[in-house]
């Protein structure tokens, strides 16, 4: 099969490792079960009010800056739309700021929210007062339930010092609101302006960070829409690993047995524990961000990251060469004369097709609708995506992560049938190639220089043949087809039969 010049385009950061326990109080491996709190929409539009006095910022990131910051959970029954409007006083004056409508809440998910404003220390370090207004508009009838509101200062110590102003900054959005550290079991009444009748809604779990010791709330009825923890096992659950998978209830005793029939639970000696099917990380996103990440990210060389690009590249490079294609973008830019990307931005309304946020073209991301790690190329039914929702996808199938009405939606926009966009498994098509071309594939695509190099003793091939060996394992063993057509087993990649 001959090899193509072809050439690949920007992706998204990839993911690193899990840290260590460093909290003395909690593992992980715990969790609370709070009640939520509920309103149901009366009127169409729901202006919800928060108000704190006499707050003292404190300097950040050796910049004379402080932060004021508000967020939660949310969880609506119907979509919504949100705006935050943020005014505050110092020496006799005042001050608004309003934020951008954020994206439309997903339906029946729990949703993470907030805002926060950054106020220089050389004009003010005490507010007289600082109001946030948070207009809701849905439907009538709509039920909203709300977790973990605080609205506060940023304060903690680890932000004192610059060493972690760059990681703060990176991706901000996507980690609100658990990056603040505020409190996150206030209730929701705590600063509210005036008594809104509040009801008392649904039992949600909130799992113990093995670093700051909080606990943050994580879906467990929809655990693929991650919240605060990074899933354990999302590729291949269910988690089996005990140290990720289930977490003791500290508050069992208090609570209505009678409710907690939606969760799955087992009992281990004395404790009772919640049990997730795909696991979760120890350590909450933002520790993994500000002290698992950061401290690790510079410690790697630009030669490094090039090969933990090279895997995912290779895996689309494969599809393609297999079905004896180039890259989208060329076949099509050759095509029509037009921009691949700006095709699908246009198709899309110019908008994220998850959260229907406007997105300028080069915010946009392309997302392959079926994933590229189960061998789908990037093609003319790919998906215009925001970051947020882009990275929160990876490489789920469509099924996973979008609803019912969101597929039908999909399936008119990109072609695909409903049928192909409900199905979860490899694309037996390309896998069928591959094995008709088991011999050419170790002989000639793993032998390529980049994929025959080692970086920490392990040889780039051996992670591209693993990913493969991953999603194809039950149906077909590569080496033993290279074996029965050769007589012997590959060796461009470490012996492991």
């Amino acid at each position: 099969m001959a090899q193509n010049n072809f050439r690949t385009y920007r992706r998204r950061a990839i993911t690193r490792e899990s840290g260590y326990h460093t909290c003395e109080d909690t593992t992980g491996g715990e969790c609370i079960i709070l009640r939520s709190e509920r309103i149901i929409q009366k009127d169409k539009h729901i202006k919800l009010s928060f108000t704190r006095k006499n707050l003292e910022l404190i300097e950040l990131f050796e910049q004379s800056v402080g932060i004021i910051a508000f967020g939660g959970y949310i969880k609506s029954s119907n979509k919504v739309k949100i705006i935050y409007r943020l005014k505050f006083t110092f020496d006799g004056h005042e001050y608004e700021v309003e934020k951008d409508s954020i994206r439309e809440l997903d339906v029946n998910i729990w949703s993470n929210i907030g805002f926060h404003k950054e106020i220089s220390l050389d004009t003010c370090a005490k507010l007289d007062s600082a109001t946030i207004i948070m207009d809701i508009d849905g439907q009538v009838g709509n039920i909203i339930d709300f977790i973990s509101f605080d609205f506060d200062i940023v304060k903690n110590e680890n932000f004192i010092n610059g060493t972690l102003s760059k990681h703060f900054y990176q991706k901000t959005s996507m980690h609100i609101p658990y990056l603040y550290y505020l409190n996150s079991q206030l209730s929701i009444n705590k600063y509210l302006d005036k008594d809104i009748g509040l009801l008392p809604g649904i039992y949600v779990v909130l799992k113990s960070c093995n670093r700051c010791g909080r606990f943050l709330l994580i879906d467990i009825c929809n655990e693929l829409s991650t919240l605060s923890f990074s899933l354990h096992c999302k590729k291949k659950g269910p988690c089996t690993h005990s140290s990720f998978r289930a977490y003791t209830i500290l508050n069992y005793g208090e609570l209505k047995k009678d409710e907690l029939k939606a969760f799955n639970l087992e009992s281990d000696g004395d404790k009772v524990k919640v049990v997730s099917y795909y696991g979760h990380q120890l350590e909450c996103k933002a520790c993994k961000k500000f002290f698992v990440n950061a401290p690790l990210n510079p410690q790697r060389n630009p030669q490094q990251f090039k090969e933990d690009g090279l895997r995912r590249r290779a895996i689309e490079i494969l599809v393609n060469e297999l079905q004896d294609r180039n890259f989208v973008h060329f076949e099509f830019e050759k095509k029509t004369k037009k921009e691949f990307a700006k095709y699908i931005w246009n198709k899309f309304g110019q908008r994220c097709f998850k959260c229907q946020k406007k997105l300028p073209f080069e915010e946009m991301h392309l997302d392959h609708t079926m994933p590229l790690a189960y061998l789908y190329r990037l093609d003319e039914a790919a998906t215009c995506l925001c970051s947020h929702h882009n990275s929160q996808k990876r490489d789920h199938f469509p099924a996973s992560f979008y609803t019912k009405d969101e597929l039908a939606q999909l399936s008119k926009i990109t072609g695909l049938s409903l049928e192909q966009l409900q199905y979860c498994g490899v694309n037996v098509e390309v896998l069928s190639l591959l094995v008709k071309n088991v011999i050419w594939y170790f002989d000639a695509f793993l032998m390529r220089d980049d994929y025959q190099k080692r970086r920490d003793g392990i040889l780039t091939a051996d992670k591209i043949n693993d990913s493969l060996k991953r999603v194809i394992s039950g149906r077909v063993d590569l080496a033993d087809e290279y074996k029965k057509a050769r007589g012997k087993y590959p060796s461009s990649v470490t012996k492991n039969w």
